[in-house]
């Protein structure tokens, strides 16, 4: 049994995959010939989108088939024989007034059976004070009073389609002034529509569905599922207030039904056809049944391949991550050895032998590159000191002889606190506030030699960043360039600006002149040293970068910008190591 787990282990990682992943995905593929749900869902897009054309083509067509009507009913306005009768009866002979009334009604006549939807058309005439119609029944109105009461329905709410007594009319009154000035007009025509022919219209779709033709104020129904209407209508009534055409899905209890919502704006008329949804799925509901046992079979395949997955891969794969991490940490001691013939275990023999490789090079190189650092930092430091001496002591020299004997007692007081700083000790750190005070020092002596030159804004020394150590000499220089190149030049009104700041992760200690503007050009030349590291000039703002970068790394260093004042701004960051820091975010000007 060992041997043949041994074999199995040294089989490659290959043919292990393929292996694993033929026996567990013949179910997939069985399943996956069966059905997939996109079929579903194609064939019930398509059989609802065939629908909601249909039920468009209908509609428009009603549309157009009553638009045809009204504007053969406008013509009747023009017509030869309904002016001779509403103007000119009274010098008509009787045979011209019965051939008239006859050619007229078969105008008539020819207009109602051009449609299918028009069950009668009526023509008051008040001259003959009677009723012309293609109908002889007595549903027709056969008085003015009755005429004019479906033209008065028209003009309050039923253009273009008027509800009258349970009845459909399209009304041409004319003059139509006539009647908002209370009187009668010449001639009333009403054309009344077959409710019957609307309604066999309606059950005439080929999908089986409930459909409303309606508005406001009338309401024609094929009364399919009628007791689900009222539900359907409440639940459309947003939709239908911002679109004029739509499809949607709604639940009415347990049952979903397809709405389609249609609305004319020449009628002032809706269309509303509904039907349930399971009528259009039919015999895709088997597709549910496959789909969930393809749910089910992938969920149990999804099991089976990662506990594979985990034998052959990740448990190596995870010790291997161990082995890496611990090294990460530090710790090169620990040896990791397999006795594995697969790729595995030629991995972590090989990077086994990469970590002792790695110990004996740290062994050998470390002390070494430590050594070097402090060499460097050492070396740049001492570049620093002798840069301010000589300006130092003839500003000295200058007071003396001048006899400003208190200007020149302060001057060597600073002076001495200045170089005493320097060479007290050879500590690499410092506590932030004894650079501070270094820098004072400093500022003061040139206070005196710029004193009707330069006014300078020196912030208090904030509470937050005592106790902070720092790499020593670091602040001073940025001071230093500012009076050497920003404000050398200037004679009136300099303007020197030294802030503190913080946020987060950082503390930072900011230097602003009002010196001479720098163009971009130099500005980007200056940015650019900065990022050399193999730069040779190993003095000024280029000698506290380089500091702050061996110090720190990434989390410290050196920043140039315009300054808000006219000149550059220089700005130093050191991480802010203290726990439970509580500090205002930094305003980054």
């Amino acid at each position: 049994m060992r041997g043949t787990m041994r074999r199995i282990y040294n089989i490659p990682i290959f043919p292990k995959l393929i292996i694993t992943f033929l026996i567990i995905t013949m179910p997939l593929f069985t399943l996956s010939l069966v059905m997939n749900e996109l079929g579903k869902q194609e064939v019930k897009s398509q059989i609802s989108n065939s629908i909601t054309m249909n039920i468009h083509y209908y509609f428009i067509s009603l549309e157009k088939e009553l638009e045809r009507i009204i504007r053969t009913q406008q013509q009747f306005i023009n017509d030869e024989d309904l002016l001779q009768l509403s103007n000119s009866l009274s010098i008509m002979t009787d045979y011209q007034r019965a051939k008239a009334i006859n050619d007229l009604k078969n105008k008539l006549t020819t207009l109602k059976d051009s449609s299918a939807y028009i069950k009668d058309i009526s023509l008051f005439v008040t001259s003959l004070n009677d009723t012309i119609s293609t109908s002889s029944g007595g549903e027709a109105p056969r008085s003015l009073e009755e005429a004019e009461q479906i033209a008065k329905a028209t003009y309050s709410s039923g253009i273009p389609i008027t509800f009258w007594q349970g009845r459909l009319f399209l009304n041409l009154t004319y003059p139509n002034n006539q009647m908002k000035q209370d009187k009668s007009p010449l001639f009333i025509q009403n054309i009344e529509f077959s409710m019957e022919a609307l309604t066999n219209a309606l059950n005439s779709f080929p999908q089986d569905g409930g459909a409303i033709f309606f508005n406001d104020n009338w309401v024609i129904a094929n009364n399919k599922y009628p007791e689900r209407l009222a539900d359907i209508r409440a639940k459309i009534v947003e939709p239908t207030q911002q679109s004029a055409l739509f499809t949607k899905q709604v639940s009415v209890g347990k049952e979903n039904y397809m709405v389609i919502y249609e609305k004319s704006m020449f009628l002032q008329a809706s269309l509303l056809f509904y039907f349930p949804e399971n009528i259009i799925i039919g015999q895709l509901k088997t597709y549910g049944v496959w789909f969930r046992m393809l749910v089910i079979s992938s969920f149990i395949i999804v099991i089976l391949f990662s506990y594979g997955i985990y034998l052959l891969i990740h448990r190596p794969l995870q010790s291997l991550v161990r082995r890496f991490r611990s090294v990460e940490g530090g710790n090169l001691a620990t040896v990791l050895t397999s006795n594995r013939g697969d790729e595995f275990g030629y991995i972590i023999n090989r990077f086994e032998r990469t970590v002792l490789s790695l110990k004996t090079l740290i062994d050998e190189l470390y002390v070494q590159k430590i050594r070097l650092q402090q060499s460097e930092l050492k070396q740049l430091q001492m570049q620093i000191t002798p840069h301010f001496l000589y300006n130092s002591f003839f500003i000295l020299h200058r007071l003396i002889k001048h006899g400003e004997n208190e200007t020149a007692e302060l001057v060597s007081k600073n002076l001495g606190d200045y170089f005493h700083y320097i060479t007290r000790n050879g500590l690499e750190e410092v506590p932030f506030e004894h650079e501070v005070n270094h820098v004072r020092s400093y500022v003061e002596i040139q206070n005196i030699r710029f004193s009707n030159r330069i006014i300078v804004e020196f912030e208090p020394f904030p509470e937050s960043f005592r106790g902070i150590m720092i790499p020593r000499l670091i602040l001073q220089p940025l001071v230093e360039n500012a009076y050497e190149h920003g404000l050398s030049d200037i004679m009136s009104e300099g303007r020197l600006q030294i802030r503190f700041a913080t946020d987060s992760d950082r503390y930072y200690f900011s230097v602003e002149d009002s010196g001479a503007s720098l163009t971009e050009e130099r500005m980007a030349e200056m940015i650019a040293k900065l990022s050399l590291e193999n730069e040779i000039e190993t003095t000024g703002l280029i000698n506290i970068h380089r500091r702050l970068k061996l110090k720190y790394g990434e989390r410290g260093g050196l920043e140039m910008m315009h300054s808000a004042l006219g000149g550059l701004l220089v700005r130093i960051y050191i991480p802010n190591e203290k726990e439970n820091s509580d500090v205002s975010p930094i305003n980054r000007r």
